[in-house]
């Protein structure tokens, strides 16, 4: 099925793809940059090249579809373009680069009605949430979660908006894509647990939760040297406690069900001869258990009310969101296991700790994910790596699981996951 063809020119469209934004190794091409506009484009003009209907919606996810969409049944495969600062290759441009040639080797049978459904492409707007908060932004609004004015909104720290970035790159559009039958994704794993297993596929059965929140300590802006030490409130060394407490609070958890970050701090003045008087900082809080993730959550405030008695700052919570823990749609993994015994690939259940555009999209539609491994679990920097042979094993497997899927759509209408 899987071509010596298909499998060079898969790796030279990664390598294409790879090329914008290149630094490091990795990539740098964060969402509503130049570079994520060249990304794009080259993403329309391989639509184009095979004859693929092109559509925008109004928050800029981009679509390529094999027949103009009609009543027909749809699946949509996908992922992400945009990259961490300083990310790496692998992190869902590997996605958007495997449903596009899954779509070019089933394109023929699916224009031929063999197959009983159209086929989808996607590049989700603003997966990582890298330049604009929150992350999933362009999936949380295709599938309602998220209305597109609030979306188009979103600033980043120099104030500029999710649309206008978007905009300058002529990313917006106004084509009103409607829900697809079911959804497919293949990431890499962003970890070492397949690596280590030696197991080619981790077919995801469910993620973690996420609780993630910003926070704003107040101190006293003064200068640094005349000032005695015992009369400063300085916002930075209070964060640095919360730094601290949250590391250890992950480090400290038995059996690693517990995954805590500081991730962001924006310092003011930030200047090196003043002690700062306001740290905005953003915490993430992650677990398979929610009884563990309210633990902590309720831990984060006994630790934030300490440090404001420690060090007189003012400290409180702006902002919060939650992730659910969550299942994936129960068939999925069952369709996945098939088709990863037709391809002669070993495999194992696992759940995602990241969040991905896939768990949005299980919430709306039957969804099915995936991943390959990824070398000595490197992620988010440009150490990234997936070897070839397990790009083209996410390639097969992508291709087989669409096939099992388009059947059971012939038989039987699919059942929507509950949110």
């Amino acid at each position: 099925m899987i071509s010596s063809n298909h499998r060079d020119g898969f790796l030279h469209t990664f390598g294409a793809f790879s090329e914008i934004g290149a630094k490091n190794g990795g990539l740098h091409r964060l969402t509503g940059t130049p570079e994520d506009g060249a990304a794009r484009a080259l993403l329309v003009s391989a639509f184009q090249d095979r004859g693929y209907t092109v559509a925008r919606d109004a928050v800029g996810n981009l679509f390529g579809f094999v027949l103009p969409p009609d009543d027909r049944q749809t699946i949509l495969l996908g992922s992400h373009l945009d990259s961490q600062p300083d990310g790496g290759r692998f992190d869902g441009q590997t996605g958007v680069v495997t449903a596009l040639w899954a779509a070019h080797v089933l394109e023929d049978r699916i224009r031929s009605g063999e197959l009983p459904f159209n086929l989808g492409v996607v590049n989700w707007t603003n997966e990582e949430g890298a330049r604009f908060q929150p992350s999933v932004l362009g999936s949380s609004v295709f599938t309602g979660r998220v209305p597109v004015e609030a979306a188009l909104e979103a600033t980043d720290f120099h104030g500029t908006t999710l649309g206008e970035s978007l905009a300058a790159i002529e990313a917006l559009g106004t084509d009103d894509v409607p829900l697809p039958a079911a959804y497919l994704e293949v990431h890499v794993e962003q970890g070492a647990v397949l690596e280590r297993e030696g197991v080619d596929i981790g077919i995801v059965e469910g993620a973690w939760g996420a609780a993630k929140l910003d926070i704003r300590i107040e101190g006293g802006q003064t200068h640094t040297g005349p000032t005695p030490m015992a009369e400063r409130v300085d916002a930075l060394y209070a964060s640095a406690l919360l730094v601290t407490a949250v590391h250890r609070m992950g480090l400290d958890h038995p059996a690693g069900r517990l995954h805590t970050t500081v991730g962001s701090l924006r310092i003011t003045p930030d200047s090196p001869n003043c002690t700062p008087s306001e740290v905005r900082s953003k915490v993430e809080l992650r677990s398979d258990d929610p009884e563990i993730l309210t633990a902590a959550r309720s831990e984060l405030e006994t630790v934030l009310a300490e440090i404001g008695r420690e060090t007189g700052a003012g400290v409180e919570i702006t902002g919060e969101s939650l992730r659910e823990t969550t299942s994936m749609w129960p068939h999925g993994p069952q369709i996945l296991e098939q088709a990863a015994d037709r391809c002669q690939l070993s495999h194992r259940r696992m759940k995602t700790i990241a969040g991905h555009d896939a768990l949005v999209l299980n919430a709306a539609v039957p969804s099915l994910f995936f991943f390959i491994p990824s070398v000595a679990g490197y992620t988010h920097n440009h150490h990234e790596l997936t070897k070839d042979e397990d790009l083209i094993n996410g390639l097969h497997l992508m291709v087989n699981a669409v096939e099992t899927l388009g059947a059971q759509l012939k038989e039987h209408s699919m059942a929507t996951p509950s949110a």
